[in-house]
């Protein structure tokens, strides 16, 4: 008798991930860098059961669903709208697969993919999270951040002095699965094994450049997509309820039949 639950059941937990799922993304539509996530389901394998008829005979083995299953969340890794600043401290990665690897304060490896950078104490480039680039770059005493190139190299200029000079250059690296990276707050991501091992994203040159300097990515959280996805989610959800009551009805009919 359970069993006759368990697809309008599994239908409107799958809907209430689906309705939180996006409740999350409606959240985040304003936080810069905000990578949208989508819930993906399939259905449960279905079980097989003799159906009897009338007589002796048997109908079956006959292949019932039994409803639908999460089998992950899936990230949509592309590029937000991009509003100019026209500030050297703000970059965003121009390929929607790569990652900058930073340190953490606590002293994790951390990948992110856009942010303000700015000098700590010790002359250092820094992240406004506290997360510093890695290999560390540190600038010459003195000196002014001038310019990302698209090959991200840093270019600085000393108090007094008209030419630039390059320090160093941010390291870009991509992952051969990026659904695998773990998400950990404030647009970075921890490494996994169904990541991959991270290799190295090439130096941008030409028409596809790996930095863009002066600019910030708002979140790709498209509202109008959004705002549909929940009407449907909605609507499903209130489905499968009705579903139940229906069920609920049917058994109570059949228990009074039995009496």
């Amino acid at each position: 008798m359970e069993a006759l639950y368990f697809p309008a059941v599994s239908g409107a937990r799958a809907q209430q991930i689906r309705l939180d799922t996006i409740a999350h993304n409606l959240a985040n539509v304003e936080t810069d860098g905000f990578k949208a996530v989508r819930a993906e389901f399939a259905a449960i394998p279905p079980q097989e059961y003799v159906v009897a008829r009338a007589g002796a005979a048997t109908l079956g083995p006959v292949g019932v669903g039994t409803g639908v299953e999460l089998v992950g969340t899936t990230r949509q890794f592309t590029l937000g709208p991009i509003v100019v600043t026209g500030d050297p401290s703000d970059l965003v990665l121009a390929r929607p697969d790569t990652f900058l690897p930073v340190q953490l304060p606590d002293g994790t490896v951390a990948y992110r993919r856009s942010g303000r950078v700015s000098l700590d104490g010790a002359g250092r480039l820094v992240f406004e999270d506290g997360s510093l680039p890695l290999p560390p770059l540190v600038l010459p005493a003195g000196a002014q951040l001038d310019q990302i190139a698209p090959d991200g190299t840093i270019f600085v200029r000393a108090l007094g002095a008209g030419d630039t000079q390059p320090v160093g250059r941010l390291e870009v690296v991509r992952f051969p699965n990026p659904q695998g990276l773990l998400a950990a707050g404030q647009g970075r991501w921890l490494a996994t094994d169904a990541a991959g091992q991270p290799e190295a994203a090439g130096t941008g040159e030409g028409s596809a450049p790996l930095v863009l300097n002066g600019v910030r990515e708002h979140s790709n959280v498209d509202l109008v997509e959004q705002m549909t996805q929940l009407i449907m989610a909605q609507r499903a959800y209130t489905a499968n309820l009705r579903a139940l009551q229906t069920l609920d009805e049917l058994v109570e009919i059949a228990t009074r039949l039995r009496q």
